[in-house]
């Protein structure tokens, strides 16, 4: 709760997993299977203090396992601008954001290269430098693929990355706005003849080749764990709560 309340008062929207035995009441149920609900802090025994949220229960399918129970709570009450099925499939997107790391550190920044400055504040300054640098690359990239209905992740971070310098060094040092439209529109046609292909359906197991977590120990069968056959919308299966449970 103390997280959830500190991420919320900073006008972010959340969209979390909780276990499937938690009793989570209907206090209303909504057009698309999901329903309002509160949750509390573990020692607040009177529930005085509680937060609502939206529930989302449903499986997943065409896994080539035996179905799994999620359960996800979140901030986005509106059913028709948010809908189950969406959201659920929004959750499996949640590993992108290690990408997003690669591609801050690894690619934009460059391996083993360390911040020039010597100050603190020189450190944030740089810091949020690569963060605007890089929110400008991956909005081209949203933009590129909006042109044609594309997904966004058929663009390449890398070949975003490349194109933008190759425009910079090429370019006067003064962009005039006519010029700087000019510049976007061939970034764009670079971008859409190099796409990357389809990304395949893919799924790993979870669990690790040492003891030193939750997770279960690696073993044979973990080799050749089973692929998905279906995407994630179509494999998500929305259910509805319990009647016991209202």
């Amino acid at each position: 709760m103390p997280l959830w309340r500190a991420f919320t008062s900073s006008g972010a929207d959340l969209l979390w997993r909780v276990p499937t035995n938690r009793v989570l009441p209907v206090d209303r149920m909504l057009r698309d299977g999901s329903w309002l609900s509160r949750i509390h802090a573990a020692g607040d025994r009177t529930h005085t203090d509680a937060v609502t949220v939206r529930v989302v229960a449903y499986q997943l399918h065409g896994t080539g396992r035996a179905a799994e129970d999620y359960r996800l709570v979140t901030t986005l009450s509106d059913a028709r601008r948010y809908p189950a099925r969406q959201l659920a499939a929004l959750y499996q997107e949640r590993w992108e954001a290690e990408a997003v790391f690669a591609e801050l550190k690894t690619h934009q920044r460059g391996a083993r290269t360390v911040l020039s400055t010597k100050t603190p504040d020189g450190v944030v300054q740089q810091v949020w430098a690569h963060l605007l640098v890089h929110h400008a690359l991956r909005e081209l990239m949203a933009r590129t693929a909006a042109t044609r209905g594309l997904d966004a992740d058929r663009i390449s971070f890398t070949e975003t990355l490349r194109s933008a310098r190759r425009s910079v060094t090429v370019t006067p040092g003064s962009f005039s706005p006519e010029l700087l439209v000019r510049t976007l529109v061939l970034l764009q046609h670079d971008l859409l003849e190099r796409l990357l292909p389809h990304r395949r359906l893919r799924s790993r197991p979870r669990v690790i080749k040492r003891k030193m977590s939750n997770y279960r120990l690696k073993r044979a069968e973990h080799h050749t764990w089973p692929q998905p056959t279906h995407t994630g919308t179509r494999a998500v299966r929305i259910q509805r709560p319990h009647p016991a449970t209202a």
